[in-house]
């Protein structure tokens, strides 16, 4: 008996985290095809998309429709496997006078055409093998993807915004990028404390322009490295625990990322020079803290060890 033969079929299901406007943009990129004709797969049906291919060839057509927001299945295929060929069985009377039907799998009184669903066998299967060798010959399925265009798809990366909360962001740039908000943070507190002095609604009002806005990119830019983990971003909620919302914030710096796509998007581009730059000034700056609280802890205590 020959190999299993297994089809892809697809209803439309997203997979967790997933909106339906990032799954079909994912699958016409995957597909190569215009974001208008991909819309149908996503009515609710049940649709094949990819038929007779063996179990490997299954399971990465299901793992790349995955990377890109739908959820597949993989089933075996009953118009590639069956044939007009003896069913096995204990019996071998009802061998020679049973058989099940390629289109609509009903099992029957041995006849040229099925009398459930009226079609003429051995025209069924010729058709289908003439069908199935022009696929492998020239691909003519406006739905299926060659091997080397799922690899290529799932080595891209994803798009950089500080803006939003979509995409991925890795620990180095999670740094990087907080340092620079940092920075930018220090002279808007500056002025607002100094309209405060001067005007105490004025200066009230942009502290509170500041806080919010300090909130708001924080929150995106944390988001982001969640995602790049494989979180999701409510899991930030955590941080407003007491002590374990320290460490959670721990776990955020030091966590890797997933490797390739996520249900979150495509990690995100290598890290620039100037990423690399802001992350080892921050290296830098944490461990001179580090050294000098330890030293001034000594003098301290030898000070104190005096009086």
């Amino acid at each position: 008996m020959s190999d299993t033969h297994y089809k892809i079929t697809m209803d439309g299901s997203l997979a967790p985290g997933v909106t339906l406007d990032f799954a079909q943009e994912g699958l016409a990129r995957l597909f190569k095809k215009d974001v208008s004709v991909i819309k149908h797969l996503f009515s609710g049906k049940k649709i094949t998309i990819k038929r007779d291919i063996n179990a490997s060839q299954a399971d990465k057509y299901v793992e790349a429709l995955f990377s890109a927001g739908v959820i597949a299945h993989k089933e075996v295929d009953l118009a590639a496997n069956l044939s007009l060929e003896a069913i096995s069985s204990d019996s071998p009377e009802q061998d020679s006078e049973q058989m099940i039907c390629p289109k609509c799998a009903t099992e029957q009184a041995l006849h040229e055409t099925c009398q459930h669903c009226g079609i003429v066998i051995a025209k069924f299967n010729s058709y289908q093998a003439q069908a199935s060798n022009l696929t492998k010959a020239a691909s003519v399925s406006p739905y299926a993807s060659p091997t080397a265009t799922i690899e290529q798809d799932t080595a891209e990366v994803g798009e950089l915004s500080i803006w939003g909360v979509e995409g991925r962001i890795g620990r180095m740039r999670y740094i990087a990028w907080s340092m620079v908000f940092m920075f930018a943070m220090a002279p808007a507190m500056l002025i607002s404390m100094l309209a405060f002095k001067a005007s105490v609604l004025f200066g009230g009002l942009l502290m509170t322009v500041a806080g919010v806005a300090a909130m708001i990119i924080g929150i995106q830019i944390s988001v982001k490295r969640l995602h790049d983990i494989g979180w999701s971003g409510w899991l930030l909620l955590i941080s407003l625990i007491p002590v374990v919302g320290s460490i959670f914030q721990l776990l955020i710096f030091v966590l890797p990322g997933s490797q390739g796509n996520n249900r979150y998007g495509a990690p995100a581009p290598a890290n620039s020079t100037a990423v690399k730059v802001l992350f080892w000034i921050w290296v830098a700056l944490l461990s001179s803290g580090f050294v000098l609280g330890i030293i001034s802890g000594m003098l301290g205590a030898m000070l104190g060890g005096q009086y």
